[in-house]
């Protein structure tokens, strides 16, 4: 049963490869996150620590919350990353702005993280 499932799962896969359908969402994600960048206003509203997830060892730090951002600096998983706010992006994700800051050499890194990134998913305080 599970050989016939797979089976029937790249069959399909591979249909839609074929046809052009696979690869149309994510590009047509990419194009509208690199045409998003959104700068929303924020305050330390928040006095919770946060940590990027172990899987992950980093996760950028962006000057938006959205993925079309610049990146600012990379928050490693050993950084305390200290909450300020959330709000939500143009595709409906919770980002927390935020002040990473290294445990070993003091580096210090501030602005928007995706929270699926963080062990705690971010901030509870709206912007």
């Amino acid at each position: 049963m599970r050989s016939i499932r797979r089976s029937m799962v790249f069959g399909l896969s591979t249909l839609f490869l074929a046809v052009g359908l696979g690869a149309a969402p994510s590009a047509v994600a990419d194009a509208e996150d690199a045409a998003v960048c959104t700068h929303p206003s924020w305050s330390n509203k928040d006095s919770g620590v946060d940590y990027v997830r172990a899987a992950l060892e980093e996760a950028p730090i962006r000057t938006g919350p959205n993925s079309g951002c610049g990146v600012v600096g990379m928050a490693r998983y050993t950084d305390k990353v200290y909450l300020h706010c959330y709000t939500y992006n143009s595709a409906g994700n919770t980002w927390s702005h935020v002040r990473a800051v290294s445990i070993y050499d003091g580096r210090e890194i501030s602005g928007w993280i995706w929270d699926s990134n963080l062990v705690d998913h971010g901030s509870t305080q709206l912007c």
